[in-house]
This record gives C-alpha cells, sequence and structure tokens, in this order.
C-alpha cells in the first residue's frame, strides 16, 4: 500500500512537472557508447585452438585518489581475467594471486594434501598484461523535480568517468610491444517519490559500477582483436 501510493505521486508528480522535461533530463546526450561495446564483443569471431596464447595479467596498479581506489583496481583486474578467459583467445595463467597457488602446491608436495600439483612446473606466459587505473571520478549531473506540500518527485543525474591504461610486454625479453587506454563516462539517472511523509526510490544502475564494467569491456576488444587466436 505505501509502495502505491509513493508510486502515485511519481505520477502525479510527472504530470505536474511535464514529461517533456523529465525525458529532457532523464535521457540526456549520451556519453558513453556501452551499446556498441557489447555489440563488438558480440561480434567477436571465435578462436583458433592453435593460435590460443598463453598470457596472464598482473595486478592494476591503483593512481588515483578516488576512495577505495585500491580495492576497485583489484576488482577490475579480476574482472579482466574473468572477460579473457570467457572469449576463450586466451590461456590465461594465475598471477595476481599467486600465493595462493603456492600454498596448495607446497601443501601437496610436503604430502599434506593428495595431488602431485608440487612436482610440475608452473606454465609460463608469453604475453603480460599490466596496467594501471588512472581515473576514477563520480559527481552529481544535477537534480530536476516538483514539488507540493504532501506529495513531490526528484530526477537526478550521477556521471561517472573511469580510465585504464595497459601494457602488452613480451615475457621473454620485457620489452613492450603496445599499450592501450580506455576511457569511458556514464550518466546515470533515477527517480525518487513521495506521498504523505512516505517515499519511494526508483534509482537504476550505479554509474560507476557500468563505467567500470564498459571500460574492461573495451580492453578486452582490443585486446583480443590485436592478440586474439585468429
Amino acid at each position: 500500500m505505501r509502495t502505491w501510493i509513493a508510486m502515485t505521486a511519481v505520477v502525479v508528480a510527472m504530470a505536474l512537472v511535464g514529461c517533456e522535461a523529465i525525458d529532457e533530463f532523464m535521457n540526456p546526450t549520451p556519453t558513453t557508447r556501452g551499446s556498441r561495446v557489447a555489440e563488438k564483443l558480440r561480434s567477436i569471431p571465435p578462436p583458433n585452438p592453435a593460435n590460443v596464447k598463453t598470457v596472464t595479467v598482473y595486478r592494476f596498479e591503483n593512481k588515483t585518489g578516488f576512495p577505495y581506489g585500491l580495492s576497485i583496481s583489484h576488482g577490475m583486474t579480476d574482472q579482466l581475467i574473468t572477460a579473457l578467459v570467457k572469449t576463450g583467445h586466451f590461456r590465461v595463467v594465475e598471477r595476481a594471486t599467486l600465493s595462493d597457488v603456492m600454498t596448495e602446491r607446497a601443501l601437496q608436495q610436503s604430502g599434506q594434501a593428495t595431488g602431485g600439483a608440487g612436482g610440475t612446473q608452473l606454465a609460463g606466459a608469453a604475453l603480460i598484461f599490466a596496467g594501471a587505473v588512472t581515473e576514477l571520478d563520480e559527481g552529481s549531473g544535477g537534480t530536476i523535480g516538483y514539488g507540493r506540500r504532501h506529495y513531490g518527485l526528484e530526477a537526478r543525474r550521477v556521471t561517472a568517468s573511469v580510465g585504464l591504461d595497459m601494457r602488452i610486454i613480451n615475457a621473454a625479453d620485457s620489452v613492450v610491444l603496445d599499450s592501450i587506454d580506455v576511457r569511458r563516462k556514464v550518466a546515470q539517472t533515477g527517480l525518487s517519490g513521495r506521498a504523505h511523509g512516505l517515499y519511494g526510490d526508483f534509482e537504476i544502475t550505479n554509474a560507476m559500477d557500468l563505467a567500470i564494467r564498459e571500460t574492461i569491456d573495451e580492453a578486452v576488444y582490443q585486446l583480443v582483436m590485436n592478440y586474439g587466436a585468429f
């Protein structure tokens, strides 16, 4: 019942503010081409198994002053690894959490755990994907709304931008073969309404999360197109 009242307030307020004004605010000029990035990823041809390269990804450095930037950088490393594996174009060997691998190998080698991993060599990588998160920024893009004593509506726009610089390194001689940089800016909007002291919140996808995902997707696309198993 409370939710229904809040939603009714939103509808009433939208009518008072004007649907055209709300639509203009809620659908600004696109600041990202996320849908096109997804389409590009889906268009990647399947890999040729004979040409799959073994690669590794080291933890991204955090070169931003953004709160929680270090944890976001580590999370982006994990997202990139997952996305690379899913393409099928790379054989990814673990280095970001190598200490966990070495612990398990030591347990097996000492006889404290079953298995023969302790007596085998680790797989080597032909290419190293290293990089740094150089930009993390989030801010408010403004609000528009209408309110009366007992009801009201507010639309809010949040913007986020992410920057990632990567180097492709030849593991055999440490030569930097290539570099890529990806920048993504996203604008997201949401609605909140109130009626007789009750509130309804209709915020949509977090802008920073979406900007991070689009940055990773674009980086993966560039890596596959330049170094994939074609």
